[in-house]
């Protein structure tokens, strides 16, 4: 009779599970696992994310350079309505304030108890400071009011009329230093005409009640904010 022997081998279990084994990052047939492609995902979607940042950083960049390029220095200051700013002007004069408006070819300060308007032409520097307070716009807007017929006139002339408009008593600065006091009575092209015996007693030393003074000779003009018109 043939016998037949059997012959049992013990063979160590492998420590990892079928689960754990199909998750290595390379199969045995040398193909891509899950978690290589999970891997693989991952990687690709940071790199555009910062790719796409860097773009949208670059874009931000750009756009801003164009802005600033286009932009004005009058624009900067307008920017900065309810900031405090301190303008050098021509002959050396400092006026410091809270910006109230700013107008075509003006600006308006407050400038403790005095309102300062200030043509452009007459600024030869400025430097900006910080928030102020929110006082600035609610004034601006009562004292640059339009005058009646006048729809939004930003100009100097109209910031004029409305001064006009008011009776205010005026201080305006000339360049070289002179001043002139008076009620703004008449307001051209170029010129305003100052009416001296009415407000502050001081008058202009070439005598006579009304004094032209053409607008390219005004490097400011101060009304107190707590006069009263007439």
């Amino acid at each position: 009779m043939l016998s037949i022997s059997c012959v049992y081998l013990c063979l160590p279990t492998l420590a990892c599970a079928p689960f754990e084994v199909n998750r290595l990052s390379t199969a045995r047939d040398g193909t891509v696992g899950p978690m290589r492609w999970e891997r693989l995902f991952t990687e690709l979607e940071a790199e555009a994310a910062e790719l796409d940042g860097q773009d949208r950083e670059a874009e931000i960049a750009d756009r801003t350079r164009a802005e600033v390029a286009r932009t004005s220095w009058v624009d900067r200051i307008r920017a900065g309505i309810g900031t405090s700013v301190r303008l050098r002007l021509l002959g050396a004069d400092l006026v410091e304030g809270t910006v109230l408006q700013v107008g075509s070819d003006w600006m308006l300060l407050r400038a403790g108890a005095n309102d300062v308007l200030v043509p452009v032409h007459a600024v030869v520097g400025a430097v900006v400071g910080t928030v102020v307070g929110a006082e600035g716009a609610a004034a601006a807007a009562r004292v640059a009011a339009p005058a009646p017929g006048e729809v939004g006139a930003p100009t100097w002339t109209a910031a004029w009329r409305v001064l006009a408009r008011d009776r205010a008593s005026v201080r305006v600065v000339r360049a070289g230093g002179s001043t002139v006091h008076g009620v703004p009575v008449r307001v051209g092209a170029d010129f305003v005409e100052l009416d001296q015996t009415l407000g502050q007693e001081q008058r202009d030393p070439a005598g006579g009640g009304r004094v032209l003074v053409p607008y390219a000779a005004i490097t400011a003009a101060y009304t107190r904010t707590d006069s009263p018109t007439r």
